[in-house]
């Protein structure tokens, strides 16, 4: 009687740890290059607050491009379809070229310039991603781009080009140092170094860009899963 107990319970200990092991590897689902490759700059944005954060479940959302294009098609619906199409292209090809997570570059989009391809800003900014033509000309130059102009950057593909290679390089110049590159993107780096100087860490920019952020993620997974 002993003997049998002893077995019966071994027995469901087995197949216990067996049902574990199989749910594991059908809940870890292997990760593509593209999630894998947005969820690494996700960590490096969010850093310890990333596990408890809405953004860590997305890992299992294949793809995030029709989202991106839901969003660009609602914000640019006067534009029509082929537009929003181009500049949904724009922001994913950009942002795998330059190893940046795209719903990131959406948020800094929604942040400069609430997706108004049109919009001028107070200091000559042109466009989505609210380029100076100066520094659109020296980005261009540096990564080997055609430069036509500030004109050129009233095309929205060519501006997103010119935003996403730019917040590239802000990013290797401050060490992936998150709350500094994205500062930088809207004050530059030198007004970035002058804080930096002082002690003082940027914060209204960079909490604009990634309140947006993270509901960008939050209406990611709402669509997701509901």
């Amino acid at each position: 009687m002993m003997r049998k107990a002893i077995f019966l319970i071994i027995s469901l200990l087995f197949f216990s740890s067996l049902v574990d092991a199989n749910t594991k590897c059908c809940c870890e689902k292997k990760l593509t290059k593209d999630t894998t490759r947005r969820l690494q700059h996700a960590k490096e944005l969010l850093g310890s607050g990333f596990q408890q954060s809405h953004v860590s479940l997305s890992a299992q959302v294949p793809s995030v491009k029709k989202f991106i294009g839901g969003i660009v098609q609602e914000r640019l619906e006067t534009f029509g379809k082929k537009y929003a199409h181009r500049v949904t292209n724009a922001i994913i090809s950009e942002s795998k070229k330059q190893g940046l997570d795209p719903v990131f570059v959406l948020a800094v989009i929604e942040t400069e310039s609430q997706f108004d391809p049109k919009v001028v800003g107070s200091h000559g900014e042109i466009g989505l991603m609210q380029i100076k033509p100066d520094t659109a000309q020296w980005i261009a130059q540096k990564n080997g781009y055609t430069w036509k102009g500030k004109e050129s950057l009233k095309n929205p593909q060519v501006n997103i080009r010119i935003g996403v290679a730019y917040l590239a390089f802000l990013r290797q110049e401050f060490d992936g140092l998150a709350h500094q590159y994205v500062a930088a993107y809207n004050m530059g780096p030198g007004g970035v170094r002058r804080l930096a100087s002082l002690d003082i860490k940027p914060k209204d920019y960079s909490t604009r860009v990634m309140t947006n952020y993270y509901d960008f993620y939050d209406s990611l997974l709402a669509k997701e899963y509901n």
